[in-house]
């Protein structure tokens, strides 16, 4: 990877959560075309910008309701074995 890729996947990411935070947009719309316009396929694409947007906001997410008291591990254990 290039240091102009690595600036541009930068810009992008920062441009995504910007206007996510700013507007209300989600990250997708703004991720999905610009890394096409990087020469990946639209299926790079998209699974890329589903990988990106995991971590933070299902990681978080469930984080936030487990410190509630509101996760059962044990049963999301056994539906995520056969998902």
């Amino acid at each position: 990877m290039t240091i102009s890729t690595l600036l541009l996947l930068l810009c992008i990411g920062l441009l995504a959560g910007l206007l996510s935070g700013l507007i209300g947009i989600g990250g997708g719309i703004i991720m999905v075309p610009l890394l096409l316009l990087l020469g990946m396929s639209q299926h790079e694409s998209q699974g890329t910008s589903l990988a990106v947007l995991s971590v933070p906001v299902t990681a978080l997410a469930a984080f936030n309701y487990y410190k509630e008291g509101y996760v059962d591990w044990k049963y999301a254990a056994i539906i995520a074995v056969f998902l």
